[in-house]
């Protein structure tokens, strides 16, 4: 989450239930958001244990795969029908849509599926699931959430779920959950951080005096994965970071020669790396382009003009976000971004910490990593303490050392919906074996009314006898409304 956030606190570990404020002191952002996450930690978790790993209401279920005729040509349609469904406890909504119209995933071209679609053959299989996450909104992908009556400043942001129905393909007929197991929650990679120790004192329990942050203002770090892979077999992931945690962003209105023209250019410099991104970056995992600026003035801000631009595209709210790396006689820059270096040998004083952001703030990536574009981790500072806060492991015997951490996000979470095939030779070829799975509404009755209070019998007044296990029979709830007959009725005026 991109936000100009003072920390992330939320730690499910503690076990705490709520957020109390108290009276005559200061309120931060953290203690609001801690307490959004507390309720949305409680409320998923008790969804999950209702549901499962994945599940929706029998009646009201979404996201049913339907195939649709060949018609004159030999094409088949597939759509995803409306209703609800739960992955991990996350609500997911759709209002029913054909497969490539979804609104936050458009197959690319090539598509297996979609090949199949226009030519069904046998001997294929599709696996179809959902692969749910969240992103992060701010008044630069939506700008509907800022106030107008507030004159232009954003206050808060928000956290989007995002649902994309995607298609593996098998050759011969998979499970419905066999191959969730192949598809990762969070990237396999670890980070450590640290402030630079500098020169190392006898006592190892002991810090040496410039080991502290020197930064003049409290910040909070991001390193975030700008190009993923892994460095196995000659590939190079890289990472940018940000002293802001990469909020300072605003919207690319248009391109002048070699100006970008933008709502407002505060905060940017001449120097820096920004990245020009869209929508479409942040839904399909790609990372946007990173140019450097080499001059500021007004609404524009002027790049290299060696630069080629990336199209843009106003449809997909493009826009333009600071970052902080620099060229270093330790580390070039490659494309704008750092080269991840593993070090092996843990995340001791005698590891090679070659990876330096600034202010002593030092950075460690752990061997074998497999790293995902938007995997990131955050590194408060605090200027009062002069000190970073991140988990250490202890060591018999040695100072504390950084514990390698996995990134906190960007966590995916998949469910099985179906499995579509088609055989030669039948009438109906193609079918989509159901993988959902549907939970009926708990069980409902009328609680008995032939009671009659004991305190309120007259004396001598026979009671007729009733057991107590005789109820009424259950009696059938109507299905709610959907989303659109409610949006209907609020809008049907009432009867004078």
């Amino acid at each position: 989450m991109k936000g100009d956030f003072s920390r992330s606190s939320f730690d499910p570990t503690k076990n705490f239930s709520s957020v109390l404020m108290q009276q005559g002191r200061v309120t931060l952002d953290a203690d609001f958001n801690e307490q959004g996450a507390i309720f949305l930690h409680a409320l998923r978790t008790l969804t999950r244990d209702l549901f499962g790993p994945s599940g929706g209401p029998v009646d009201q279920s979404g996201f049913e795969l339907m195939l649709g005729p060949a018609g004159a040509t030999s094409q088949l349609t597939l759509s995803i029908g409306a209703g609800h469904y739960y992955v991990d406890g996350i609500l997911c909504e759709c209002g029913g849509i054909a497969y490539d119209k979804q609104d936050d995933y458009t197959p690319a071209s090539g598509d297996l599926l979609s090949g199949w679609l226009k030519s069904p053959v046998a001997g294929k299989f599709y696996w179809l699931y959902l692969d749910v996450w969240e992103r992060h909104i701010s008044w630069a992908e939506d700008d509907s959430i800022r106030d107008v009556a507030l004159g232009g400043p954003d206050t808060c942001t928000r956290s989007q779920v995002v649902w994309q129905v995607k298609a593996l393909e098998f050759t011969s007929e998979p499970t419905c959950g066999g191959p969730l197991d192949g598809l990762p929650g969070l990237s396999a990679a670890a980070l450590a951080a640290r402030l630079d120790p500098g020169a190392q004192l006898p006592d190892p329990c002991a810090l040496a005096p410039d080991a502290k942050y020197r930064g003049a203002e409290n910040q909070l770090y991001r390193v975030e994965i700008h190009q993923g892979g892994t460095l196995a077999g000659g590939g190079q992931p890289n990472f940018k970071w940000s002293r802001d945690n990469g909020s300072v962003v605003v919207p690319w209105l248009d391109t002048d020669g070699t100006d970008l023209i933008v709502t407002r250019t505060r905060g940017f410099d001449a120097g820096v790396w920004v990245e020009l991104s869209d929508d479409s970056n942040d839904l399909n995992g790609t990372p946007g382009q990173l140019v450097k600026l080499v001059k500021v003035q007004g609404d524009r801000l002027s790049f290299d003009p060696a630069t080629t631009l990336r199209a843009r595209d106003d449809t997909r709210h493009p826009r333009v976000r600071r970052w902080d790396q620099v060229d270093s006689d330790a580390i070039a820059l490659v494309g704008g971004a750092m080269p991840i270096i593993e070090t092996p040998g843990g995340t001791g004083p005698d590891v090679d910490w070659t990876l330096r952001l600034e202010d002593g703030i030092e950075i460690v990536f752990s061997p074998g990593g497999t790293y995902r574009t938007g995997d990131y981790w955050l590194i408060p500072a605090r200027v009062a303490t002069g000190t970073i806060e991140w988990p250490t492991t202890h060591v018999p015997g040695q100072a504390d050392v950084p514990a390698a951490q996995p990134p906190l996000g960007i966590q995916h979470h998949y469910a099985p919906l179906g499995v579509a095939s088609f055989s030669a030779g039948t009438k109906d070829g193609a079918k989509i074996d159901n993988c959902r799975r549907c939970l009926a509404p708990l069980g409902v009755v009328q609680c008995p009314t032939n009671k009659v209070p004991q305190a309120v019998v007259p004396p001598g007044v026979a009671v007729p006898a009733t057991p107590l296990n005789t109820l009424t029979p259950a009696v059938a709830l109507k299905p709610p409304a959907t989303h659109a007959a409610r949006k209907t009725l609020a809008k049907t005026p009432k009867g004078r």
